[in-house]
This record gives structure tokens, sequence and C-alpha cells, in this order.
């Protein structure tokens, strides 16, 4: 439910115009309370490790804990102002910040002005979830990816971390190379983007986006041009109960490769891009493809994915990485609210070398359960309890959501699982 506040309200502080556009405020508070269980670093990593001469061979130990989180807590406020002749602009300004600490700045989130026609979709720009990653949100059966046992967790990801922001300064490269803050999760949030949707044509939709390179400028290697482009398009039927979608998304020069092998060099105490020596440019591309279908009250649904990323210059280590994804997922609406639930596997990672990297890509697999109930208190106000079990083969790097937002404590092949209850309250 919207509160709509009117021009007196927002302007009452200011001296400004006599007319007002309407401004809603939107959001939802969504907090919970968490235990995580991260088990011991593998064995073979840890023996691998040793071997590399990157350490000894004792794995890390695992350890429980237990805290609050705020997962996808926010609020927008936003503006929707007709300009006659079936044209309107559209303004949001979307802000998150983590609830249960003391202290912390609050945080721009999905934010965007942009023109919207009857006949012809919309065009916006500034930062926001882009294409790719909102077909995989908006079907994740256990509420929006916001937590434990989401898709986010192994989908958009070859591990290492479960999302990420690119802003300004993230790409920072070097004459040889580049340390990445960001570039490989497709589960992120894009600064700089510009973006196009299309209307609902009987149940079709598209849409692409392009991200700028705002980033060459700060590049010591003036070579090195960072972008990005997505397009994806879907049907949810209007007759048959069937949805289809697929996207495909492509990053120039942001150096995916290198920023995820950096997790694994932290894993084992060696020094950033020692796995990816020269790199001076990069490709990364991503693909998903799926299939929903509605029987009654349950929505079950298929999606697969795949992740490549190529580093150009390389002298020595890691060319490319290639992995395949699944997850199969249902939802079950009930008088009470919804059960919840996902399996998702990744398979092991396939590379290339220039020079064999001691670590390898092998065993780099995991996959994940998740279950989940949502209980309708009323309108606006769900009480949730979400189970996942997340099971890393012996180089898998893949983390959790929620109070686990990334691959934990760099405990390679661990095994992960969690338990959380909480309430979420929109407004």
């Amino acid at each position: 439910m919207k509160k709509t506040l009117m021009a007196l309200a927002v302007g009452s502080a200011f001296v400004a115009p006599a007319a007002f556009a309407d401004v809603t405020i939107s959001g939802s508070i969504n907090m919970g309370i968490e235990y995580l269980n991260v088990g011991s670093e593998s064995d073979t990593f840890a023996n691998r490790r040793s071997s590399a001469g990157f350490g000894t061979p004792v794995a890390h130990d695992g350890v429980g804990n237990i805290g609050l989180a705020s997962n996808y807590t926010n609020i927008t406020i936003a503006s929707m102002e007709d300009l006659g002749g079936g044209l309107k602009l559209d303004f949001a300004a979307q802000i998150d910040w983590n609830t249960v600490q003391a202290g912390n700045s609050l945080n721009n989130r999905n934010s965007h002005i942009g023109l919207v026609g009857e006949s012809w979709g919309g065009v916006w720009y500034g930062s926001n979830e882009n294409i790719y990653e909102r077909y995989f949100y908006t079907q994740d059966p256990l509420d929006g990816a916001a937590g434990l046992g989401g898709n986010l967790q192994i989908m958009g990801t070859p591990g290492g971390k479960v999302f990420q922001t690119c802003a300004k300064g993230d790409i920072t490269s070097t004459a040889t190379g580049v340390d990445s803050n960001c570039g490989y999760t497709w589960y992120r949030r894009d600064a700089q983007a510009i973006w196009y949707d299309s209307p609902n044509w009987n149940g079709f939709t598209f849409g692409v986006v392009f991200q700028t390179n705002f980033d060459k400028l700060s590049q010591p290697n003036t070579e090195v041009n960072p972008y990005m482009w997505q397009i994806g398009a879907k049907y949810v039927g209007t007759s048959l109960p069937l949805q289809a979608w697929g996207a495909y998304g492509y990053r120039k020069d942001q150096f995916g490769l290198q920023g995820f092998i950096n997790t694994y060099e932290a894993a084992v105490g060696a020094a950033n891009n020692s796995q990816t020596v020269g790199a001076t440019g990069s490709k990364d591309k991503a693909f998903q493809l799926g299939a929903g279908y509605t029987i009654g009250d349950v929505y079950i649904f298929g999606v697969y994915e795949q992740l490549k990323y190529e580093l150009d210059g390389v002298t020595a280590g890691f060319q490319d990485w290639k992995r395949n994804a699944y997850q199969i997922g249902m939802k079950w609406n009930m008088a009470s609210g919804y059960l919840g639930a996902s399996w998702m596997q990744a398979m092991d990672g396939s590379c290339t070398f220039v020079v064999a990297a001691p670590l390898g890509c092998e065993d780099t697999g995991a996959y994940s359960i998740g279950v989940g109930y949502y209980h309708t208190m009323s309108k606006q106000t769900q009480l949730y309890v979400v189970g996942s079990w997340l099971d890393n083969q012996e180089q898998g790097n893949y983390g959790t959501a929620g109070i686990g937002n990334s691959a934990s404590f760099n405990n390679v092949g661990a095994t992960i699982w969690g338990l959380g209850v909480g309430i979420k309250h929109s407004f």
C-alpha cells in the first residue's frame, strides 16, 4: 500500500511553484534472525594450496553464528507525471541501509529518471538491477532472493560472492592487469546504466540495457575500455499458464575472471593477479534460458545458465573459465500464504591456461537446496521461516546470502547451512 503525499506536504518546507506532481513513498522492512553454520575448508583444497607453496595443509575450522539480517530493507520515493499526449515522466530514488547495525549510512540502490510512452514503452537512466538479474529474482520462490536460500547463491555467479555493486573506481587497471572489485557476478547493481523496457504485447515483453564506459578515465592503461550491455525477452501467457524467457549479457574489459580468481587468491594468501599475470583486456558473457508452468495453485519452473569469462594478454595462469548451472523451483500458493522451494546445481568449471595455474578449476561446483514458508498476517505483513543447505565440492567457493553475503571466511569446499525467521512489512 502506497502513501501519496500531495503538493502541500512535499513543498511546505521549500519555496517552490504552486503545482507539484504527486509523490509516493513505498518500501519494505525485511528483518530476520538467522543461524549460519560454515563448515571447514576441504582437505583437498588445503593440500593443493600447500603443494603450490601458498600455505600449510591445515584446513580452516568451521564456525556457526547467530545474527540479524536486514535483507532487502529499502525505501523508495517516486513520482510519475503526466506530460500529455500519452507521455509520462517517471522518477524514483531508492535507498537501503543495514537496519541491524548502529551507525550505518544510507546507500543508493535503484534510482532513475525516464520517459514512458503508452505505445512504445520507456527509456530510463540511472543505477539499477538490470534485465539479466531481474529475470532471476522475479522468478525466485524465496522472496525474490532476499536472503537465505535464494537463487543468487548459485545463479549469476561462479562463486566467491553472491551479490555485487559496480561503481566508479571499482574497475582499476594497471599497465598489465586489473584488481577488480566488480565484474564477475551477474547478480549485481550497475551504475551509469541506460535501459529500455517494451510495453506488454499480449504477454510478450523485451528489454535492453547499456552501461557506459564511465570508468575509462580512471584506467592507467588507456587501452582498457570497460562497458556492458544486456538483452532479454519474456513471455507470460494470457490464456495459457506458461512463462518463458531468455537473456544474454556481455561485458568488455571488466575483468570478471581476474576478480573471481582473486577470491581464491585471498583464500590461499596469494597476491592478487598472481594467477592471471599480464591480463590486458577481457570479455565476460552470460546466458540464461527458462520456462515455467502453473498447475492449479502451484507454479513450477526451470532455468539453465552459462557463464563464460575470457582474459586477453595473459602470460601465466588462467586464460578463460566457463561454468554451467541449473535451477528447478516451485511456489505453492495457499490460503494462509505460500510455500517456496528451490534446487540448484553449479557444474564444475572448465578452463584453459597459459602455463598451468596451480589451483586448477576441477571440483569447483556446488549444489544448494532452499525451502521457505511465508505466512500472510495482513495485506502488508508476512511472517516467514527459511532454510538453506549449500554443499560445495572440494574446490567450490559458493556462499550464502543473508548474514553470510559472501563465500564465508574463504572456507573453500565448505558445506554451509542456515535457518532464518523474520517479518517482512511492506508499505
